[in-house]
This record gives structure tokens, sequence and C-alpha cells, in this order.
């Protein structure tokens, strides 16, 4: 196999476990916030029986795989949401490295920020404009997907107004936001 291509892989496989990382807060915001929950305080538990989800059945989809969607220590079921959400988000993180870390930003207006391709090029001797660029693609993507699973109202919940105007003022004003950051960094 070619080192270019193993190093590129295993850097994406990286960027998209973070990425199910993510996904698997994003769970936690979605399912805790419009309830008025804290989101940092109480550690990821069971919706049915609240036992705390063990360290090492928190690991993104394969967890819930592994407990074939069910609660260790209740069995009840948990919803296939979780890992559905988990997994999109690292297949998200994973792609967008692919389409815009590694070909230089070759995908974004005006065409590649650097002449560099591959994970070596641009992450590994970090090319930070083009990191930047990917964090708030990333960023963006974040917020849209929390927005769209607090709306989904898959467990019947109220939503609060105030929440979801505040989400779409954010992404609403992130490009402008962003673009005067890129400008002020020299993109």
């Amino acid at each position: 196999m070619n080192s270019i291509f193993v190093t590129d892989l295993i850097t994406a496989l990286w960027l998209g476990f973070t990425g199910a990382c993510i996904g698997s807060f994003l769970n936690v915001v979605a399912y805790r916030v419009p309830l008025g929950m804290s989101v940092i305080w109480k550690p990821s538990h069971c919706p049915q029986c609240s036992h705390a989800i063990r360290a090492y059945d928190n690991v993104p989809v394969l967890g819930w795989l592994w407990l074939r969607g069910r609660c260790r220590d209740c069995g009840e079921p948990i919803s296939p949401r979780y890992a559905i959400v988990e997994f999109i988000m690292g297949l998200t993180f994973f792609v967008l490295a692919y389409v815009e870390l590694f070909n230089g930003g070759a995908n974004l207006p005006g065409g590649p920020i650097t002449e560099f391709v591959g994970a070596v090029g641009n992450v590994w001797y970090p090319q930070w404009k083009l990191i930047a660029w990917y964090g708030c693609h990333c960023l963006v993507l974040c917020f849209l997907t929390c927005w769209v699973l607090i709306n989904m109202d898959a467990d019947r919940r109220k939503i609060r107004h105030g929440l979801l105007v505040s989400l779409w003022l954010a992404v609403f004003f992130a490009v402008p936001f962003w673009k005067q950051v890129a400008a002020g960094l020299g993109f």
C-alpha cells in the first residue's frame, strides 16, 4: 500500500472519530437543552433508568452496537438516533477532510488555498488557513445538526422558541462573521 494513502486514511479516520464524538455531544445537547438540563454536569445516562453509561459503553456508534441498542442496566431500548447522529457526524468530518482539507481547499470559492495535497502537506505540516476553513465548516455543520435534532421533536418535547431563533441567527450571521475572521487572518 502507498504510504501517502495510508497516512490520508488514518488522518481522515481520526477526524471522523472526532466528528463522531462531537455527534455524541450534539445528541446530549439536543436531548437536554429543550428540557432545561445541563449539558455539562451530569454524565451520559440511560433516558429510562437514569443509570450512568459506563465509559467503555460510551464509544460513539460502537457502544450502541455492542449493547444492541439497549441499556446495560435496565435493558430498555435506547433510540437508534444516537448512533445514527454519531455516524453521520463522523462520516461528515471524514468526507470533508478528503474533499476540502486534503485537496488544499479546491472546493472553496476562488480555488485552492494551498498547492499542497494530502494529510501530510496540509495537516501534519499545518496549513492554518485551510485548517481554519475546515474547522469553520465543521462548526457550521454542527450548529445545523443540533438545530435539526432539536426541531425533529422525535421525543415529543416542546421547544423553546428563543433557542430556535438563537440558532437561526447564529447560522444566518455565521457567513459574514467567518468572512471577517478570514479577512483578519489574511485569507
